[in-house]
This record gives structure tokens, C-alpha cells and sequence, in this order.
């Protein structure tokens, strides 16, 4: 009896483990948005430990993970032509990044490097600074300040 109740417990708890593990929790775009954020510094600080170092295959592999978290990220915010600019110039600095990695050029790698991270700043100021509280409609109540006003409005 004590074996069958066991046995009972055992494949009543095993589905719901299963499941538990399977599907990892869902967090809010927003938080999901922070990690990512965080994902890429993260990365990039790798590149540069990898330039310190003249290490060309965590500067390759950190450029890579920057370029493909750029690529999977659905941000929150409206995309205008300038933060399309910033993201298309950013993924397009981690595949050059990538390349002189696999060119071992350490030189060519630190520059684009630090061109990269100020491409970073410029952009992290644009949507910063372009964003501005209005009536509540939308997302929280944000929304982009077009960067050209459309013909006519004024």
C-alpha cells in the first residue's frame, strides 16, 4: 500500500515538474527589455576584456551575441528612420568587429570597438532624449517625438 501511494505521489508531481521546467516564465516586455540591455553590455564588456587580452575569439564570439541580440530584440518603442539607423549601424560595427576578430586585427578591432560604443551612447542619448510624456494613450503613456515633422503640420 505505503508503495502504490508513493508510486501515486511520484506521477502526480512528475507532469507538474515537467512543465515547470519546460516553460520558463513569461516577464513583462519591459523587464525583458532591461535584460537584454544588460545581455549586450554584458557582451560588450566581454569584446573588451578580449581586446585587453588579444583574445580574437571572445572578441568575435562577444560581437556575434551583441549582433544576434540586437537582431532578436522586438524594443518597446516606436522605430523611426534614426533609431532604425542606429540599430542598422550597430549590428552592422559587430559583424566588422567580428571579422577583424577572425583577421586578428587588433588595431582595426579596438577602433571599431570604440566606435561601436559611442554609436551606443549617441543612440542610448537619441531615445532618451527624444521620448516625452504624453495623455495616456498607447504604451504608459510614452511616445516618440517624430524626428521630421510630416508636411502641412505646423
Amino acid at each position: 500500500m505505503r508503495f502504490k501511494l508513493v508510486l501515486l505521489g511520484v506521477l502526480v508531481t512528475l507532469p507538474v515538474t515537467v512543465i515547470t521546467w519546460a516553460d520558463p516564465v513569461v516577464q513583462p516586455i519591459e523587464q525583458s527589455e532591461g535584460m537584454l540591455m544588460r545581455s549586450k553590455l554584458k557582451r560588450s564588456q566581454h569584446v573588451l576584456e578580449g581586446l585587453l587580452r588579444k583574445d580574437f575569439r571572445a572578441i568575435a564570439r562577444g560581437a556575434k551575441e551583441m549582433r544576434l541580440i540586437s537582431e532578436a530584440a522586438e524594443w518597446p518603442r516606436a522605430r523611426d528612420t534614426v533609431y532604425e539607423h542606429f540599430s542598422a549601424e550597430f549590428r552592422r560595427q559587430c559583424n566588422q568587429l567580428e571579422e577583424l576578430a577572425e583577421q586578428q586585427n587588433h588595431q582595426g578591432a579596438t577602433f571599431t570597438y570604440l566606435h561601436m560604443t559611442n554609436l551606443c551612447i549617441q543612440c542610448h542619448d537619441y531615445v532618451r532624449d527624444s521620448l516625452r510624456v504624453a495623455e495616456p494613450r498607447g504604451r504608459s503613456g510614452i511616445q516618440l517625438i517624430p524626428s521630421e515633422w510630416p508636411e502641412g503640420s505646423g
